[in-house]
């Protein structure tokens, strides 16, 4: 299942164990896991001995997570053993430097074992190829306009409030080069809702951004310490937002010179460097087009 980011991916697995665990004529059990957390724990040291000897990385997480001997394990395990488990792996392209092993586990030892998986991933992350034997590839859509009218209703409520930002979104929300409103990602739009609703209470008279750069600078900026905020606290955050700002405009500019549309690892090593040891990046640019 591949999506734009923030376009749903994670809030639609939480959805799959919500509807596996009502339907009353499913005997599946579903079994979530972070891509990212799955990393995290294969590249501790304590847990080598455990993957290591483990019949698939699924079983040998959910030993580090809950603990081998307890009764939560072992009734998951039965579940993987009896091909009953509904695994769903969120994010496989943010396995980090485990990223090609996991996949090659994903495609090479959990598929020919016969366990029903949903793995999600950016379309730029995505090497099809690798899943094309096994699984069926599909794409989430973005936010109808009816989809934009109901989610803006059901956060403002009806009545003039919701009458004019949905007048705003039809008519002064920027398209992107696909045609579709950038507010068809539910993040962009719970973000315009969120700057409608706080301008409203503000003293700026209710007007919302007028051009795309104002749009995505505030986005950009929220976005930005709400994830530092949720990394590194409150306080951390308000010092290394201005940090992440620059990186971000940094990596930009290394996109803009190669004038490639989507930001790739280069762009930010190259953005690194620049920032932090130019003299490497002349050097490195000085003897050819050599990739990090």
């Amino acid at each position: 299942l591949t999506a734009e980011p923030a376009a749903g991916k994670t809030c639609l697995m939480s959805q799959l164990v919500m509807h596996t665990l009502r339907r009353e004529e499913s005997d599946l059990v579903p079994i979530l896991i972070k891509v990212q957390d799955l990393q995290r724990r294969l590249l501790t040291e304590a847990n080598a001995a455990i993957f290591g000897r483990a019949w698939n990385w699924v079983d040998a997480y959910l030993r580090c997570v809950h603990g081998t001997d307890s009764g939560l394990h072992r009734m998951l395990r039965q579940a993987l053993c009896a091909r009953r488990a509904l695994i769903l792996l969120d994010g496989i392209d943010e396995g980090g430097k485990r990223r090609e092993e996991i996949e090659r586990h994903v495609v090479e030892v959990l598929a020919p074992q016969g366990h029903l998986m949903v793995v999600t991933s950016r379309p730029n992350g995505l090497r099809e190829d690798q899943f094309r034997e096994h699984f069926v590839h599909v794409r989430l859509e973005p936010l109808s306009d009816e989809q934009q009218r109901a989610v803006i209703t059901q956060r403002v409520g009806t009545g003039e409030r919701s009458a004019q930002l949905t007048e705003y979104v039809r008519e002064r929300v920027p398209r992107g080069a696909d045609g579709q409103r950038v507010t068809g990602n539910p993040l962009m739009l719970s973000m315009v809702i969120s700057i409608f609703e706080s301008r409203q209470k503000g003293d700026v008279g209710g007007a919302m951004p007028a051009t795309i750069a104002e749009l995505y600078e505030i986005a950009a900026r929220t976005m930005l310490e709400r994830v530092d905020r949720k990394e590194r606290g409150a306080a951390a955050s308000v010092t290394a937002v201005p940090h992440l700002t620059g990186l971000l405009e940094a990596a930009f500019f290394q996109a803009h010179c190669a004038q490639a549309r989507q930001i790739e690892d280069v762009h930010l090593h190259r953005a690194l460097l620049a920032m932090f040891a130019p003299e490497k990046l002349v050097a490195m640019d000085g003897v050819g087009k050599q990739l990090l």
